[in-house]
């Protein structure tokens, strides 16, 4: 069946092995997986830094979990303007180097004495909005790299690496945090981005600066961007499905080691063991979504995937000791199998529509328009935790979940194949 006559087609992919012999592409997929690697010790390390140094109470991590994504809500929009009018390699460069000055910051500061949990806030907002850039010039630098013939590959290799990293980094961190501290441990977090900025500045391609956006104001690009995602009649369905899906996931990420560590008695080590379940999933999902996406088409690969984890999902709030502590593990590595299929169809979609000249304000629009709902997850994940328990906040989280698969369920969606 074919798509409505409003959704543009996907290209089709090439034959051609370009992706294996592609200097660029290899050396941003190694600054990617590394950065990502590295930003899985943040995820673990950093909420450990508050509980055991500050013994932070379950708001306070829903507070430093909210730090970290406020910025998606706060500079994402401009974001996305600045970067259709600069060269996106310099961002990459530039954002990689600030993260790694504000990581370094933690353990220096520990060394002498002088950490605070405001920093933690501190590098948690800094570091998050550099991530913002980041992520927009990076989304938006892929088609330009590659082609978008070659987009699906791409971000499937892009994808399978990342949940690669996110598999082991969780847990070499554990490890990490046992043997070093968790502060030891956000060092490995610091070197990556070093790393990451060093490969993407070894390619050599140079792209063209956009004279267009240039010549229109800051404003107007941010309408713009907007306008073209909420014309879309797909993309206004991933948006409704996104906030609800970033609702929960932050609010998980507030929620996870109060009930892991704190409830259960988890030692980091096995913290970081139970938490690569989730980059397993993701991993396998990436690796199966381009075969996914040429079986299925993009459109059913966003919602079949998603439909078919739930009963999986629905296990982790009944976590428990003894043999229950496995439910957790099984729940999110189905979740992350669904989830990562899911984006590397959406991703390819968002890519092969979008007009060269708009992809940093569509990319940045889709971003603010649903991890904007972040900061608000992490907040509702560490209330619930304080003031109702952690078990009401597990059932609250996958409400959300199962909600967020109504928007992409519509009869448009369901009827067309790509």
């Amino acid at each position: 069946m074919t798509a409505p006559s409003s959704t543009p087609a996907i290209p089709a992919e090439s034959a051609r092995p370009l992706l294996r012999a592609h200097r660029g592409f290899q050396l941003l997929l190694t600054g990617d997986t590394v950065s990502q690697f590295g930003s899985q010790v943040t995820v673990l390390a950093l909420p450990l830094v508050a509980l055991s140094i500050f013994h932070a109470s379950a708001f306070q991590m829903g507070l430093l979990t909210a730090a970290s994504t406020v910025p998606v809500a706060l500079v994402g929009l401009p974001a996305g303007a600045w970067v259709d009018r600069m060269r996106r390699r310099p961002v990459l460069i530039a954002t990689d180097l600030l993260r790694f000055a504000l990581l370094a910051s933690i353990p220096l500061a520990y060394a002498f004495g002088v950490l605070t949990l405001a920093q933690l806030y501190a590098v948690a907002v800094l570091a998050g909005t550099a991530t913002v850039f980041f992520d927009v010039a990076h989304l938006s630098y892929l088609p330009f790299l590659i082609g978008r013939d070659r987009l699906t590959e791409g971000n499937a290799v892009l994808q399978t690496a990342n949940r690669g990293a996110n598999f082991s980094g969780p847990a070499v961190c554990g490890w990490l945090v046992q043997a070093a501290g968790p502060v030891g441990a956000l060092v490995v977090d610091a070197v990556s981005f070093l790393v990451s900025a060093g490969s993407i500045g070894a390619i050599r391609r140079s792209e063209p600066q956009s004279e267009q956006a240039a010549r229109s104001s800051l404003r107007q690009q941010i309408a713009v961007g907007l306008r073209y995602v909420f014309h879309d009649p797909v993309l206004r369905m991933l948006v409704a499905s996104g906030v609800l899906l970033c609702l929960a996931t932050t609010a998980l990420l507030a929620v996870q080691p109060v009930l892991l560590v704190r409830d259960l008695g988890l030692s980091p080590g096995l913290y970081g063991l139970l938490l690569a379940g989730e980059g397993v999933g993701g991993f396998l999902g990436s690796l199966t979504a381009w075969s996914a996406i040429r079986r299925l088409g993009t459109a059913r690969t966003i919602w079949v995937p998603s439909l078919a984890i739930v009963p999986f999902v629905l296990l982790m709030p009944f976590t428990g000791h003894g043999w229950l502590i496995l439910l957790y593990p099984v729940g999110s590595f189905a979740f992350a199998v669904g989830i990562s299929m899911r984006n590397v169809a959406q991703l390819t979609y968002r890519q092969s529509v979008c007009p060269p000249e708009l992809l940093g304000r569509m990319n940045a629009s889709m971003r603010v328009l649903t991890w904007g709902a972040m900061p608000l997850g992490g907040l509702l994940g560490g209330a619930l935790a304080q003031w109702a328990g952690t078990r009401a906040a597990m059932w609250a989280v996958f409400a959300l979940i199962v909600l967020a698969l109504l928007p992409v369920l519509t009869p448009a969606l369901r009827a067309a194949r790509d």
